[in-house]
């Protein structure tokens, strides 16, 4: 009887063993929420590679989302450097932003 448990371990160890990794999720791009004083709302979407991208929409901006699978940077036109890792982000000084980059996690 011990010959065929090992009969039917031994197989099943080895397909393990040889099984395909498991693919790491990459997410290529992400749509970050900005929000004006005024509560209006717009999304833009950005690559996570890391690359500078204008931001379309010429609004000042209050605060900013992130739904998370990458971590965001924006600069303002007063100068702000504003770090949006996964949430809400209120900017000290609401202005208009120039540029956005955001990196996959």
């Amino acid at each position: 009887m011990q010959l065929s448990i090992f009969t039917i371990i031994l197989p099943c160890l080895a397909a393990f063993a040889s099984a395909a990794p498991s693919e790491k999720r990459q997410i290529s791009s992400v749509s970050i929420t900005f929000y004006t004083p005024d509560g209006e709302k717009w999304s833009q979407t950005f690559p996570t590679d890391m690359t500078s991208h204008q931001v379309e929409t010429k609004k000042t901006v209050s605060h900013i989302y992130n739904p998370g699978g990458a971590t965001c940077g924006f600069s303002g036109v007063q100068g702000e450097r504003m770090d949006v890792p996964i949430g809400d982000h209120k900017l000290e000084t609401p202005q208009v932003l120039t540029t956005g980059l955001c990196a996959h996690l």
